[in-house]
């Protein structure tokens, strides 16, 4: 039974990466700095930021695998706080490679991002696309990749890298845009969609991300980036929130806002992100299965919406 070190497992995906790999029979160091409890007799729970390096090399004993999911994220949180968006997510990143290298770990698996790939003229977005992230936060995280594949040229230490687009689901904060919305719509207000509302995303619900993520634990090539997403059902914001405006059968308003008056800078914005998520199907059995409509029913269900 292999052993995991997971730091942010109190996360949204934390959490639901936690369940699903402790039933599919590994054991959890889990480190963060919100507490976690867990019933499983294979979970251990470890409090500490990833600047502490000694509670750091003391929770990892033991381990095989590293899972690094900590980072600062959030709009409005990384715009407002850069300095420590750089030091949590870069310098962080650092410390968790030496300490995985001290202690033979045999794969790093770093959670990154699409917010890398910036404003893209093709699509879907693969690979092999050139970052151009807007962002301090998509900044941080080119640079924490980079840092990855350098500790494995100098240490030989195998990694995957996992881009993550969208990942949405029950336990993810509200200021993420679904988590948002379901809230107004719960609280019968109106939403907020900013600019004229043709932005596109692609939504990817947690439960398949989690699965992708042990796709690439058990059958992905080593030392290569993944795509991990849902590229089936791209949509505008404004087409969102028609759709959970009509899932909810409530008669919801919805404001188009100026980025003036919103918590996102119009110059930072990206427009279009769509996944090129064949590597990962070509090189393991990911496949998403959750449907947008059936994940924000899911979502509603939690809230108490009918």
């Amino acid at each position: 039974m292999k052993k995991i070190f997971i730091t942010g497992g109190s996360g949204f995906i934390g959490r639901a990466l936690i369940d699903h790999l402790l039933l599919n029979g590994f054991k959890i160091h889990c480190y963060d700095l919100v507490k976690f409890n867990h019933s499983s007799k294979h979970f251990k729970f470890f409090k500490g930021n990833i600047l502490e390096k000694e509670k750091i090399n003391k929770a990892i004993r033991g381990c095989e695998i590293v899972i690094h999911l900590a980072a600062s994220l959030g709009v409005l949180n990384t715009e407002q706080n850069n300095l420590e968006c750089l030091d949590s997510n870069i310098f962080g990143t650092k410390n968790i490679l030496e300490i995985s290298v001290k202690n033979n770990i045999k794969k790093f698996i770093f959670a990154s991002s699409s917010e890398i790939y910036g404003e893209q003229k093709k699509f879907p977005i693969s690979e092999k696309a050139e970052p151009k992230f807007k962002s301090i936060y998509g900044l941080s995280k080119i640079t924490a990749e980079s840092y990855v594949k350098s500790f494995y040229q100098k240490y030989k230490m195998k990694y995957n890298i996992i881009r993550y687009f969208n990942v949405y689901g029950e336990g993810q904060r509200q200021d993420f845009v679904i988590s948002k919305f379901t809230r107004n719509i719960k609280q019968n207000k109106n939403l907020k969609v900013y600019g004229d509302g043709k932005q596109i995303r692609s939504f990817c619900h947690v439960k398949d991300a989690v699965a992708g993520t042990l796709e690439i634990i058990r059958r992905a090539k080593s030392n290569t980036t993944y795509n991990v997403g849902n590229n089936l059902e791209p949509i505008s914001m404004m087409k969102l929130a028609k759709k959970m405006v009509k899932i909810s059968k409530k008669k919801i308003v919805i404001d188009k806002i100026n980025f003036k008056n919103s918590d996102r800078i119009q110059e930072r914005e990206i427009f279009k992100r769509i996944p090129d998520i064949s590597k990962i199907i070509k090189d393991t059995k990911y496949k998403p299965k959750n449907t947008l409509e059936s994940g924000i029913k899911s979502f509603y269900k939690k809230y108490g919406i009918k």
